[in-house]
């Protein structure tokens, strides 16, 4: 072989890690690359660098030792679990153990049952679920909590369940239920419905609760006044969800129609609760007088400052969308 040709060799092994990791310059990366166009070994060395790299046998061993550290976490979660369990089920035991030995109902042991299951959601389930640990807490635990109502509404002889859960339900719903809802697998007919479940469950649990509620009492004119109260504020929600999450327009006009139903919301709801409850025809805002400022007018002064500023607002936000589309499509042309 000749000489030269052996010393260019000698150079570019030399060259080779360089050039792999980039750190040569110019001159030497075109030397490298000229000469492995024509010298066989000198590219087999290079392919060998290639598969055979300190980064890859680390990147390779941090691999496997993250994956024995982590698989050893999970083996100590799931055996913390297990023993918590465990500790649960001593209070459990002792109540059973004192209900059956003093001649006494089982209502007290099926309290103290639930509650140590509400523990164990809140506990246990994060320890020894590899997957969605914070649904099942959720699920378990709104569970639990229902049990509890139920056992201590038996013990006090009964009929207050559905005015305890009822109400609790819906409370719980407005935290949890959008993360819930999230986190489960749906049929794909309702996979993108999400956000239109979210609301129509809220709604349900809302007019359940106000049932609920004045139907234990007896309170028909309550129930019909609630009833009243929650249409009105629902219709403003819903038509507000709606345009956000349906209307097929920018976000610069969605806000000017989200803010334009605030502002014909806000001046008369009221006088559509009177409408509907008293039967008598009104609208505050034609007693409004800007010189006086007393309770007789204040209402009206205020509704008519919302009606005139908001106004301007959401039609300002609207043109300011349509500018944007305009100027959108006219890029799109282009």
């Amino acid at each position: 072989m000749d000489k030269k040709i052996i010393e260019e060799c000698d150079i570019v092994q030399d060259l080779l890690p360089l050039y792999y990791d980039d750190a040569c310059t110019e001159a030497s990366k075109e030397l490298v690359q000229q000469h492995l166009l024509t010298c066989e070994k000198c590219k087999k060395t290079y392919a060998e660098l290639k598969n055979n790299t300190i980064d890859a046998v680390i990147k390779k061993e941090s691999a496997g030792v993250l994956e024995r550290h982590a698989r050893k976490e999970r083996n100590s979660a799931y055996k913390a679990g297990i023993v918590i369990a465990l500790l649960l089920l001593i209070p459990i035991v002792i109540t059973f153990i004192v209900s059956i030995s003093s001649g006494g109902s089982l209502g007290t042991f099926m309290v103290v049952t639930a509650s140590m299951l509400l523990v164990a959601a809140l506990t246990v389930i994060p320890l020894v679920s590899n997957q969605k640990r914070i649904l099942k807490s959720i699920l378990l635990g709104i569970a639990a909590l229902l049990l509890i109502l139920f056992f201590v509404d038996r013990m006090n002889g009964g009929g207050e369940f559905l005015l305890w859960s009822i109400p609790t339900i819906f409370g719980l719903s407005i935290i949890l239920f959008p993360y819930v809802i999230r986190n489960i697998t749906l049929p794909p007919v309702l996979s993108d419905k999400k956000a239109l479940i979210t609301m129509a469950w809220d709604t349900l649990w809302l007019f359940l609760t106000i049932f609920e509620v004045c139907n234990h009492s007896g309170n028909v004119e309550g129930m019909k006044s609630g009833y009243t109260c929650a249409l009105i504020l629902m219709t403003g929600v819903w038509l507000i969800f709606l345009v956000a999450r349906y209307l097929p327009v920018n976000t610069w006009i969605k806000a000017g129609i989200i803010t334009g139903i605030g502002c014909i919301w806000t001046v008369f709801s009221n006088d559509a609760y009177v409408s509907f409850m008293e039967h008598k025809k009104q609208l505050t805002i034609l007693a409004v007088d800007f010189s006086d400022w007393s309770l007789n007018c204040l209402n009206a002064n205020v509704y008519v400052l919302i009606l005139i500023f908001g106004g301007i607002v959401s039609l300002l936000l609207i043109l300011l969308g349509i500018v944007n589309l305009k100027r959108k499509n006219n890029c799109i042309k282009l």
